[in-house]
């Protein structure tokens, strides 16, 4: 603590030890050697802190929305065009129920197959989607299928070149004659049974005709039907059944 010499005023330090509240302290000035006596009635008062400042209003507000987390996109899809196709088992036999109808569809375009498959399915067809060529050669290999439809232009195949049309055209007759196959692309009339003969197929359809495809095919079957009813007959008369 420090306190001032009552005679020459000068400035002292006493520990805080040394000092005892309620008593007379007496000491000797080392600056004038004068006797000095102190009565300290009790310990100074610690002014207190200030008190912390009250907290401003926080003014009414509404937070935004959390937004939702994106998802992460979805991987791209593989277009199989000259590259290994992924293993698929071929439809078994006993996967096609009593009484289904199969289809089988080799179309790269999406859009379309989406289209192809409402049309097939309203028809009673249970539609199947090639993957690319192998896998639709593998499935025309292994699966009964009644219907085929093949774009022209598969996966940039030509007519002349399209793998599938030589692939329906080399199975053996009792298979082929169970299968009504049908060739989408844009060169076509619909229903050119001359061209569809000429390429040992059932029907050709137009591209701009695709939404009327049922119509289409339904015609083009009752053709088929009534060629080989004659066909059968004939058989029948020569005795070659």
């Amino acid at each position: 603590m420090q306190i001032e010499c009552q005679f020459c005023h000068i400035k002292l330090n006493i520990p805080d030890n040394k000092i005892v509240y309620g008593q007379t302290l007496s000491f000797a000035c080392p600056s004038c050697h004068q006797k000095n006596n102190l009565t300290l009635e009790s310990p100074p008062a610690v002014p207190a802190p200030p008190p912390p400042p009250r907290p401003e209003p926080m003014a009414s507000q509404t937070l935004p929305p959390t937004p939702a987390p994106t998802p992460p996109p979805a991987p791209p899809k593989e277009a199989f065009v000259g590259g290994p196709a992924p293993e698929m088992a071929p439809i078994q036999l006993e996967d096609i129920g009593e009484g289904m109808k199969m289809a089988l569809v080799a179309y790269d375009s999406e859009e379309i197959q989406d289209l192809l498959y409402t049309k097939l399915s309203n028809m009673g067809y249970k539609p199947v989607m090639a993957i690319n060529v192998r896998d639709a050669v593998k499935q025309l290999k292994f699966g009964r299928f009644r219907l085929m439809l093949i774009q022209e232009d598969y996966y940039g195949a030509t007519l002349s070149s399209n793998q599938l049309i030589r692939a329906v055209n080399s199975l053996e007759l009792s298979i082929r004659h169970e299968m009504f196959i049908a060739v989408i692309g844009p060169s076509f009339t619909s229903l050119d049974d001359l061209t569809a003969f000429s390429l040992s197929l059932d029907t050709v359809i137009s591209t701009a005709d695709i939404e009327d495809i049922e119509r289409i095919l339904i015609s083009g079957m009752g053709h088929v039907q009534k060629f080989y009813a004659t066909y059968n007959e004939m058989l029948l008369q020569r005795g070659l059944d």
